[in-house]
């Protein structure tokens, strides 16, 4: 009996690994690169630079088409997450955050750049809040089964008619408080970094995941719409930006469009999303790379940002790059230190798999599923 489920169990996992879309694993590790880059910029200064500066308009255009990532794994989410649900991903991913926040604290603990207290609220940094996107995402996560409920039983064309009205309301109808510099933020969503927009793209995920993405191969007339509208609607949000800043706008947030919220951004992760999951990667050798770098990428989000925060990585030396190189630079940089965490998180991962943090997780989530 007990071989059997072996077997039943390996039989399982082989269909997953089949049906696994490496496109989508591919955008991860894109949009992971993306984020560094903004990151960078932020880090570095590069975003207050003054507009008659060579570097200002290749840095915002930079800025505008690498602001997609969040907007991204917020479909991601959705597009995997509807089929399955497993609650000891939410414990790992605790336990992933409270490894990094409680390592970095004992070392700033050790040099005195932060007190006891500050140390011992390390091993809690969800609900400190370390990681806006992981607070975020823990709390979306939470929801998942009753989301993936709605997503699962829904009619199609009421599911349909309920995206259309999400992208309305929560994304179109938001920037006019922008525009008319009232009440900016009447749904509370704090220009997207909070859980309640990360549900909402689960939710259009979810859509995604069930009724449009089919693992195919990508024809070339849509691989070259969707590369189009990924390009025009960076462009359009960079540009708006410029246009408000030489008119000296009375718009408090000239850069209302580089905003999570934005459906220019939406619409840059919404035409990435189609793109790369009808992928046709057959390649052995690149399928293990992406198979490697895929479970690290969410915790690369950790670890780089907990370096320039604490200021173990500067930029200062990016001020003196010429304006022709700036952007092949910031984005050569960001790939190199994605490399870098990710090696560091692969040593984290063979740590956890020695202790089985997996194993403690799933034995945790048996316990409670009893």
């Amino acid at each position: 009996m007990k071989e059997n489920n072996e077997i039943i169990k390996l039989k399982e996992k082989k269909i997953f690994q089949n049906e696994r879309n490496y496109g989508i694993d591919l955008l991860r590790i894109f949009a992971m690169i993306n984020i560094i880059i903004l990151h960078i910029n932020l880090c570095s200064a590069q975003l207050k630079l003054k507009i008659n500066n060579k570097k200002f308009k290749l840095i915002w255009r930079l800025e505008a088409i690498a602001y997609f990532p969040v907007d991204c794994f917020g479909l991601i989410s959705g597009i995997v997450g509807y089929k399955k649900y497993k609650f000891s991903n939410l414990i790992y991913i605790w336990i992933n955050t409270s490894f990094y926040s409680s390592i970095f604290s004992l070392y700033l603990y050790h040099i005195n750049r932060m007190n006891f207290k500050g140390m011992i609220l390390s091993f809690l940094p969800i609900l400190t809040k370390r990681s806006w996107y992981i607070t975020a995402y823990f709390s979306l996560y939470l929801f998942i089964p009753i989301l993936n409920l709605g997503i699962n039983n829904l009619k199609r064309k009421i599911y349909r008619n309920l995206i259309i009205f999400l992208i309305l309301f929560f994304s179109f109808y938001y920037i006019f408080g922008f525009i008319l510099n009232v009440n900016k933020d009447f749904i509370f969503l704090n220009n997207g970094y909070c859980s309640l927009w990360l549900i909402i793209l689960y939710i259009i995920g979810g859509y995604l995941g069930k009724y449009i993405i089919k693992k195919k191969n990508i024809n070339l007339k849509y691989a070259i719409i969707y590369s189009l509208i990924y390009i025009f609607s960076g462009f359009i949000s960079s540009e708006l930006f410029f246009i408000l800043i030489r008119n000296k706008s009375n718009i408090s947030n000239k850069q209302f469009l580089i905003n999570y919220l934005s459906p220019t951004i939406l619409f840059e992760a919404l035409s990435l999303v189609p793109m790369f999951s009808k992928l046709s990667i057959n390649n052995k050798f690149i399928i293990k790379i992406i198979l490697f770098l895929t479970p690290l990428t969410l915790y690369i989000t950790l670890l780089h940002w907990r370096l320039f925060y604490e200021k173990f990585i500067t930029f200062n030396w990016i001020n003196k790059i010429k304006p022709n190189k700036i952007c092949i630079v910031i984005y050569n940089y960001s790939l190199i230190l994605y490399i870098f965490c990710g090696l560091i998180d692969y040593l984290r991962s063979i740590l956890f798999k020695f202790l089985k943090v997996k194993q403690f997780c799933q034995f945790i989530e048996d316990k409670f599923s009893k």
